[in-house]
């Protein structure tokens, strides 16, 4: 039982030591290749976004590297909570603090409406009435028994 233990926390070591993850930014000029600690093992660079200049460059890949890196970390504690049970994987977030996806999730708002509120009066409603020959047709509107 205790070498089993052993076994599987040395593959999770190395599971989570080569996880990596791919993310393009969202304009499509950088793609990046990162690892949970922020290693950068790839980066692309798109000609269009080397004419920005190197303000926008370094803005691009410094966002890019840090979505590469949330996506890892993310990926990471997902792997720990299926080796480990997600009792474990809470307990680990309470130490160490919350995963990428918990730190930035937020709630959806609502939008505001876009049409303005009705103002002025509303009509009554017709009251409705009870008559005993409308049902009847409705009931069988092609007169078939």
């Amino acid at each position: 039982m205790n070498e089993e233990r052993m076994q599987a926390t040395e593959q999770l070591q190395s599971d989570l030591a080569r996880t990596a993850e791919t993310v393009e930014h969202p304009n499509g000029l950088c793609m990046v290749t990162a690892s949970a600690k922020g290693e950068i093992r790839a980066l692309h660079l798109h000609p269009a976004l080397l004419q920005q200049g190197a303000k926008a460059v370094g803005e691009v890949v410094t966002e890019t590297v840090r979505l590469a890196t949330n996506a890892a970390v993310q990926t990471s504690f997902n792997k720990m909570a299926l080796a480990l049970g997600d009792g474990m994987a809470i307990d680990v977030e309470s130490i160490v603090g919350d995963s990428p996806f918990r730190s930035t999730w937020n709630p959806v708002v609502p939008p505001k409406s876009a049409a303005p509120e009705a103002t002025g009066e509303r009509r009554p409603r017709t009251p409705f009435v009870d008559d005993p020959d409308e049902d009847a047709f409705f009931e069988n509107p092609f007169g078939r028994r």
